[in-house]
């Protein structure tokens, strides 16, 4: 059986994946950690995603993979490989060896390029942390992987432009170098749509994984179907059109959010709450605030498990 675990981390992703036989997980597959810190709020069951792996028992992660770098996909990353013996973090950038910590440009008012060498510095931490706890920091690759007998993971890259370009830009910041600002801030700007994307197969069942890369980014690439889909960038008015929707016809779509977004985040938006329900698949979200066609939720998680025979099935906690 493979169990998906979408953990309720508010507004960012973390979810588990456990191949169990006989009630022992036997590869476990991290996707995203969420955020470091998660404020309580009345109302809300979220919670770091380090919780939901201490409660569910997980010991071991056999690979750790990172989207992209957003605070609320890998802010949590460093606990959890301070508290669980993990084998492998991969990622479509890794720091170079002689990478140090990223200077902010103390004249700079510019929220874009502070904000990434913030992340970028917290990315250097998870990667040293990585080494020093014996798990092995490597680069995605594209295409299709064995993982067990009956698991399987496809990796889909984003556009090659946005990669050469991050790798241009971090390599720089890294080193102490020049860097084009320009160049800084579309780097910085382009993090979701450098989201690494993966298809989970099992039981001849396909789970995709978008990170937070924008529906309209990839709407043209080779369709994907899938039996269950994780929306990207939290359900928001880009997150999905409709091409690309009907090319993929899932059984399950899941949104991760919160329950009280900002004005500036309106997610899940309303209008792709519909569009997904449209298809007369169930749509479920970690948390929702009230909307026209759903009532307001918060769940510790959506779990989500296909048996051997491929029967799937969908609950939540």
């Amino acid at each position: 059986m493979l169990e998906i675990f979408f953990c309720n981390v508010g507004d960012g992703d973390s979810i588990l994946l456990r191949e169990m036989r006989s009630g022992t997980a036997v590869y476990n597959v991290l996707v995203d950690c969420g955020r470091p810190f998660l404020e309580p709020k009345q109302g809300s069951l979220r919670k770091e995603a380090i919780y939901y792996l201490k409660a569910r028992g997980v010991t071991h992660i056999d690979r750790m993979y990172l989207s992209h770098l957003h605070i609320d996909h890998i802010g949590g990353a460093q606990r959890i490989l301070n508290e669980i013996n993990t084998d492998r973090l991969l990622s479509l950038y890794l720091p170079p060896n002689d990478a140090g910590w990223v200077m902010p440009p103390f004249d700079s008012v510019d929220k874009t390029k502070n904000g990434l060498v913030q992340l970028l510095n917290v990315f250097h931490d998870v990667t040293r942390t990585a080494a020093l706890r014996g798990c092995a920091c490597e680069p995605v690759r594209p295409g299709m992987e064995i993982l067990t007998d009956r698991l399987s993971v496809e990796t889909i890259l984003p556009r090659e432009p946005v990669i050469s370009l991050q790798e241009r830009v971090f390599d720089a910041l890294y080193q102490g170098g020049p860097v084009d600002g320009d160049e800084w801030f579309r780097a910085a700007k382009q993090r979701n749509v450098s989201s690494v994307m993966l298809r989970f197969t099992y039981a001849g069942r396909s789970v995709l994984l978008t990170g937070d890369r924008f529906a309209a980014d990839w709407e043209n690439e080779a369709p994907l179907h899938c039996d269950v889909l994780k929306l990207p960038h939290h359900g928001d008015e880009k997150s999905m059109t409709a091409p690309l929707l009907n090319s993929m016809m899932p059984h399950y779509m899941v949104i991760s959010c919160q329950n009280d977004p900002t004005d500036k985040k309106d997610r899940p938006n309303a209008g792709v709450v519909s569009l997904l329900q449209s298809t007369g698949g169930q749509v479920l979200c970690t948390e929702n605030k009230p909307l026209p066609t759903k009532k307001a939720a918060t769940y510790n998680g959506i779990c989500i498990t296909i048996e051997e025979d491929g029967t799937i099935s969908c609950s939540t906690e």
